[in-house]
């Protein structure tokens, strides 16, 4: 009872970073006219906290396995909670962006640990198995809903709401997690300082090239810069994890080709989802000159499609296949949707095009759970803080890449001339991501060393 408890507020906790995200793309407009701030600076409210949470992943979830997981939750909460009410308060465009910079800090440390907790409170395998989907049900569900809830709360009470509705959820959250979630256990190896500086800046750097790559363009020296510094930051941390007695992220972790087809669909995955998701809404936009309103209800069947995938399809499904056939039948899904939007021009009738993202938002949510499943089922309990680092990472990493590059592409006054490269980048994405799930749907792998009291029924 007590772990079920814990797992209610471990899913709150999870569902109220996603919900802050989803909720704040369409607030934008509003915070802009309330504190008379500049596009750039409306902009930075979103790139503040992107930035934070992206550079800070992977460290957050290394440090969870070693610090503890409940600790590094609550603690993750507690700074993200605070920073909410700061953003409620904040007189300035300038205070805003730093309660956001802190929000970030606070979800890079929280939500790897949501995911990292399910192996430590589920000692069943099909219960581990199950919770897995629910997790990723919980992102699903707060995707959804979260531009509905977001523009009942602007138009009743301004935009200042859409923060102030983290208060209490947090609140309640952390009261669960301290009654129903035990501490995990410590690891007693040293901190791999040198590896947590120099992931975190390559990540940095990373995330700041391609945010300028989509407002200044590839070849601005500022994008150049950002994008060589990762390189080099990068290059650093390869040195560091192959020399360091107890590296962060050990070469060791993919060696079972599971692990790294797991991460490696993480990645494809977001860059689909998130890749689709912003090219329609341009195309709904500035193709056919629909409304963001009339936009964000046309984009329903991919978001009530994505809760569609964990809450109805995936345990029967997975019960009667196994997770390997379900992370190759989602991307075969997806491939599907994406072929079906390529032909979506100005005349295009809208049941074609909502077939199309149906098909994306069942898959995506779908290829999570598979992944998600498949990943921590094939990891050391001691280590599942530092999987879902790696997974949320790759995921975030993958959105981020998909709207710098297709943004690129249809920056452009004639933006239907360039929906048919849009569509090859992303079918080009779709058929790797095939072929990587079909590679590991053949691959048997040696159990890893204390991994078989930890599986969640991976086949």
């Amino acid at each position: 009872m007590a772990g079920r408890i814990g797992f209610l507020g471990v899913c709150l906790a999870y569902f109220t970073i996603i919900l802050d995200g989803s909720v704040l793309n369409v607030a934008v407009p509003a915070i802009r006219d309330g504190l008379g701030s500049s596009m750039a600076g409306a902009q930075w409210v979103l790139n503040g906290y992107t930035l934070t949470l992206a550079a800070l992943l992977l460290t957050a979830g290394a440090l969870g396995d070693r610090l503890g997981l409940r600790r590094t939750l609550l603690a993750g909460v507690t700074v993200f909670t605070l920073a909410s009410a700061a953003c409620a308060l904040a007189p300035t465009t300038g205070v805003l962006i730093g309660a956001r910079v802190v929000q970030g800090l606070g979800a890079a440390a929280l939500l790897p640990a949501t995911l990292a907790l399910v192996p430590h409170l589920f000692a069943d395998a099909a219960a581990r198995a199950r919770a897995t989907v629910v997790w990723v049900a919980t992102g699903a569900v707060a995707v959804a809903v979260g531009p509905l809830v977001g523009g009942v709360l602007i138009d009743a009470a301004g935009w200042r709401a859409i923060f102030a509705i983290n208060l209490p959820i947090g609140v309640v959250a952390v009261l669960l997690v301290r009654v129903g979630v035990p501490e995990t256990p410590r690891r007693g190896h040293p901190v791999d300082r040198i590896g947590l500086v120099t992931a975190a800046a390559t990540l940095a750097l990373l995330t700041g090239g391609l945010i300028d790559a989509g407002s200044a363009g590839w070849a601005a020296p500022t994008t150049l810069g950002l994008l060589g510094a990762a390189v080099v930051a990068g290059a650093a941390y390869g040195i560091s994890a192959r020399r360091g007695a107890h590296p962060m992220l050990p070469p060791s972790f993919f060696a079972l080709r599971v692990r790294a087809a797991a991460v490696g669909s993480a990645g494809l995955m977001g860059f689909l989802f998130y890749g689709v998701l912003f090219v329609m809404s341009l195309y709904f936009q500035k193709v056919r000159g629909w409304s963001p309103g009339v936009s964000g209800v046309a984009l329903l069947p991919m978001t009530v499609g994505s809760t569609i995938g964990p809450l109805v399809l995936y345990r029967p499904l997975a019960r009667r296949y196994g997770h390997r056939a379900l992370l190759l039948g989602g991307f075969v899904c997806c491939t599907a949707g994406i072929a079906t939007l390529a032909y979506a021009d100005l005349h295009t009738p809208y049941a074609g095009i909502a077939i199309g993202l149906l098909l994306v938002g069942v898959a995506s949510t779908m290829v999570f759970s598979a992944l998600t499943s498949l990943l921590i089922g094939n990891v050391p309990t001691a280590q599942s803080g530092l999987a879902s680092g790696v997974q949320n990472t790759l995921r975030q990493s993958g959105a981020m890449i998909a709207v710098a590059i297709l943004g690129s592409l249809l920056n452009t006054a004639s933006l239907a001339s360039r929906l048919p490269a849009t569509s090859a980048v992303l079918a080009a994405a779709a058929v790797i991501a095939v072929a990587i799930a079909a590679c590991n749907l053949r691959t048997i792998d040696a159990p890893a060393e204390s991994m078989s009291a930890t599986t969640a029924g991976g086949t």
